[in-house]
């Protein structure tokens, strides 16, 4: 079973805000031919004043600024001197493993 992954379009939000007033969740993804949880997470995501309600323009631009934020942050400032150090050893071949010991062992409180 394959699934084919849409984005929202900014129809479908305007739909949400449109419909969200008189119709329940199931009903709008009905509507929209989606799932009730891709609705329901797409409001917890991106209302972001209850009193006033879901804005679909808000919420598309809320959405293209998270689409491409990273969820981790990275362990190693690319600028950093640690980085540079390990970037150098995966060019030696050294596993990940013989890099950490090796970090541990020049000093401990950085790794």
């Amino acid at each position: 079973m394959t699934h084919c992954y849409r984005h929202l379009t900014a129809e479908d939000r305007a739909a949400i805000m449109m419909m969200r007033a008189t119709h329940s969740i199931r009903s709008i993804a009905t509507h929209l031919g989606r799932a009730p949880s891709t609705v329901s997470r797409e409001l917890a995501r991106h209302t972001v004043d209850p009193l006033k309600g879901y804005d679909a323009g808000l919420a598309g631009y809320r959405a293209r600024l998270t689409r491409h934020r990273p969820r981790q942050r990275p362990k190693l400032h690319p600028d950093g001197e640690l980085f540079e150090v390990v970037v150098y050893l995966l060019r030696k071949y050294w596993s990940p493993e013989q890099i950490a010991r090796t970090l541990k062992r020049m000093s401990p409180r950085v790794c």
